[in-house]
C-alpha cells in the first residue's frame, strides 16, 4: 500500500514538473520577480564591471529584511510609482533623489515619502522618484544627468535629495568611477558576486517557484503579524545596536578600527566617502541651477543617532555645511521632529521605525513628509 502511494506520488510529481517545464519554456506565465533590480554587465578593456538600475515597466512583490511584503511598480523610465498611476498634467516636476529611504523600502508607494507628497501636491506638481536602494550621490547624479540630457525640454521646479547616513559608506565602498565606463560601477566584491549569480539563475520550473514563493510569503507575513500581536510595550523598547554604517557618529574612530565587523565593511575610510558626497552633491546642485530649479537637502536621524548622540561626527552640522557649500535652497532637518516625538512617546522607536530595521515605517514616512511639505512647498 505504501509503495503504491509512493509510486502514484512520484509519477504525479514528475508529470507536474514536466508540465511546469513546458509552461516555463513556451509561455510567459508565472513570472516571478522578488524585486525590480536590473543588473547590467559592462565590459571595457577586457575587464568586467557591474551596475544596476530599476527595470522599466516592472511589477514585483518585495519582502526584504524585517519589513512586511510590499508591491513595487516602475514606469517606462524605470522609476518607482504607485499602482494606479494617472496622467499628471502638471507642467512642473519635482524630482526626489536618494536611496532606500526615498525609494520607500518596506512600504507600498502610496506610503513612501514621494508617494505621500505626490498625493498632497498632485494638482500643482508631478513627482518623479529616482531613488533606488543602495544608491548614493554618485549614482543619483549619473541618473539625473542622463535623464535631463534625454529630456532637454523637461520643466521641473524642485530637486529634493534625502541624504542618508549610508551614503558615506556607499560612496566610499559600494560605488566607484572608472574612466572608460560611463556609469558608476560596483566596488563591493560581495555585492558583485551576488550580481554575478543573477546572470546564471535558471528560468525553468516557474510554476513550482511561483507556488513556493507565495506560500513562503503568506507564512512570512503571518509570522510577523503573530509576533506583532504578542509584543508587549516592554519588548518594544528593545533597540538594535549601533550599525557599521552609522557608528562613526557616536564612536571614536580608533575603537571602530579594532572592530573586525567594521573593518570588513570599510575598505576606504569615512573621509573618502564624505569627499565624494561633497563632489556629487555640488554637481547635482549645478544641474538644478542650470534648469532654474530649487535644490533641497533633507536629512533624517537613525535610532542610534538619537540614542547615542553625535559626539564624534555631527551629521546635522555636516549637512548644514554641505548645503552652504552646494548653495542649496534649504536644509530640511527632521532630527528635532523625532526628538520631540520621542519626548511624548515612550515607544517612539517602533512607532516611527520598523522593528529590527533602519527604515521608517508608514507613520515615520508620514511625519517626515509633513516636514518636507512645510519646508519646501509652503
Amino acid at each position: 500500500m505504501i509503495k503504491k502511494k509512493i509510486f502514484i506520488f512520484s509519477n504525479a510529481l514528475v508529470f507536474f514538473l514536466a508540465v511546469d517545464l513546458v509552461i516555463s519554456k513556451s509561455t510567459d506565465l508565472f513570472k516571478i520577480r522578488k524585486d525590480c533590480f536590473e543588473y547590467v554587465k559592462l565590459e571595457k578593456n577586457n575587464k568586467r564591471y557591474y551596475t544596476y538600475f530599476l527595470s522599466k515597466n516592472c511589477q514585483a512583490f518585495e519582502h526584504k529584511g524585517a519589513t512586511p511584503s510590499y508591491k513595487v511598480y516602475t514606469d517606462e523610465n524605470g522609476n518607482r510609482y504607485g499602482k494606479n498611476k494617472k496622467k499628471n498634467n502638471a507642467l512642473s516636476k519635482v524630482i526626489f533623489l536618494g536611496d532606500s529611504f526615498t525609494y520607500g523600502f518596506g512600504v507600498n508607494f502610496k506610503d513612501s515619502i514621494p508617494g505621500i507628497i505626490s498625493k498632497k501636491i498632485k494638482n500643482d506638481y508631478e513627482v518623479i522618484n529616482f531613488a533606488v536602494p543602495g544608491y548614493s550621490p554618485s549614482m543619483n547624479y549619473f541618473k539625473l544627468r542622463e535623464f535631463l540630457e534625454q529630456n532637454i525640454s523637461l520643466r521641473f521646479s524642485k530637486i529634493i535629495y534625502l541624504l542618508d547616513l549610508t551614503d558615506v559608506h556607499d560612496e566610499a565602498n559600494r560605488w566607484q568611477n572608472i574612466n572608460s565606463v560611463n556609469s558608476p560601477v560596483i566596488a563591493d566584491q560581495v555585492i558583485e558576486r551576488e550580481i554575478k549569480k543573477n546572470f546564471d539563475l535558471k528560468k525553468n520550473f516557474r510554476t513550482t517557484r511561483f507556488i513556493i514563493y507565495h506560500i513562503n510569503n503568506y507564512i512570512r507575513n503571518a509570522k510577523k503579524n503573530i509576533k506583532k500581536f504578542f509584543l508587549n510595550s516592554e519588548t518594544r523598547k528593545v533597540d538594535i545596536r549601533g550599525t557599521y554604517w552609522g557608528s562613526f557618529t557616536h564612536t571614536a574612530h580608533d575603537k571602530l578600527l579594532i572592530n573586525q565587523n567594521y573593518s570588513n565593511h570599510w575598505k576606504n575610510d569615512i573621509q573618502f566617502g564624505l569627499d565624494k558626497i561633497n563632489l556629487n552633491i555640488k554637481e547635482i546642485s549645478k544641474l538644478a541651477s542650470k534648469h532654474n530649479a530649487e535644490f533641497y537637502i533633507a536629512i533624517h536621524p537613525w535610532r542610534e543617532t538619537i540614542d547615542f548622540g553625535q559626539n564624534h561626527f555631527n551629521w546635522e552640522k555636516y549637512a548644514l555645511n554641505l548645503c552652504d557649500m552646494s548653495n542649496c535652497k534649504k536644509l530640511i532637518n527632521f532630527f528635532d521632529n523625532v526628538r520631540e516625538f520621542k519626548e511624548i512617546n515612550p515607544d517612539w522607536k517602533t512607532q516611527l521605525y520598523f522593528k529590527n530595521d533602519l527604515h521608517f515605517n508608514k507613520d515615520g514616512n508620514r511625519l517626515y513628509s509633513e516636514k518636507i511639505l512645510t519646508e519646501a512647498f509652503k
